[in-house]
């Protein structure tokens, strides 16, 4: 034997990952994720979308996306029993349901596509969803069981394949006219879902292995760090301004994956 293979058989499993994890790779990806944790931090939502296309050309959006959820499943664990109180859950209860039915087909979808084409699909979903939402278009329609259905099923597929499916949930809830607290509940009720049910099917799919958990549980603190500072800078500047230039932003992002 080898003196070589020696000490390759001999190096342990944990120092292995280590040396795997531990990259210029896994430096950009902090950036990003602090980047991610600031947009959500001051706009509320939109982190995910900085995040997935920037972390999918460098981990691939499988990985990518298990990486993401870690820290939205520490900030939804945390914000979950507030939410639970205030939560509207008759108006709840189909939407939900209907968002943890689609989203093992998304996250089918999303291990079946080809790389390149993921992540160009991931820019077209964020240069619809926020010109959607810089047109200040308002859902009016009817409400009840269906239509909550609808829009949880448009949620949950689209959050499964890319992990950037807020726009059909946000515009949905947010178009009641209940207090801004019941508005917030129910929304992280409904990312506190859809992140441990997408999380769930990536594990089961094969698509979070020991060095995307080990990435993630490096990243997550860094995220959570970010989307403090951007709650702090909320109260101090222009929120619908910056609402603005991030959207626009957002729209430049998606045009500039989908071109790669």
């Amino acid at each position: 034997m080898l003196e070589s293979e020696i000490r390759i058989r001999s190096k342990h499993p944990l120092l292995e990952l280590i040396q795997t994890v531990l990259t210029i790779d896994l430096l950009a990806a902090i950036g990003i994720g602090f980047t991610g944790g600031l947009m959500h931090g001051f706009t509320g939502w939109g982190g995910a979308m900085v995040m997935m296309p920037l972390m999918s050309l460098i981990y691939g959006p499988v990985q990518s996306l298990g990486i993401i959820l870690i820290g939205s499943m520490l900030v939804s664990a945390k914000l979950f029993p507030w939410a639970a109180k205030r939560t509207d859950w008759q108006e709840m209860r189909p939407l939900l349901g209907a968002i943890v039915l689609a989203i093992p087909a998304g996250t089918y979808l999303l291990f079946q596509l080809e790389l390149g084409l993921v992540i160009k699909i991931i820019g077209v979903i964020i240069i619809m969803s926020a010109l959607l939402q810089l047109s200040g278009w308002s859902y009016k329609g009817p409400r009840g069981a269906i239509p909550a259905a609808s829009a949880g099923v448009a949620c949950g597929f689209i959050n499964g394949f890319s992990g950037c499916g807020g726009a059909p949930l946000v515009l949905y809830i947010l178009s009641k006219p209940v207090p801004a607290e019941i508005q917030r509940a129910n929304l992280i009720i409904a990312v506190t879902v859809i992140s441990f049910c997408v999380f769930t099917f990536l594990v089961i799919g094969g698509g979070m292995d020991a060095q995307s958990l080990a990435r993630g549980v490096i990243i997550a603190p860094i995220q959570l760090l970010g989307a403090w500072i951007g709650a702090g800078l909320f109260q101090r500047l222009p929120g619908e301004v910056f609402k603005k230039f991030s959207l626009i932003m957002l729209i430049i992002l998606g045009l500039s994956v989908t071109i790669i």
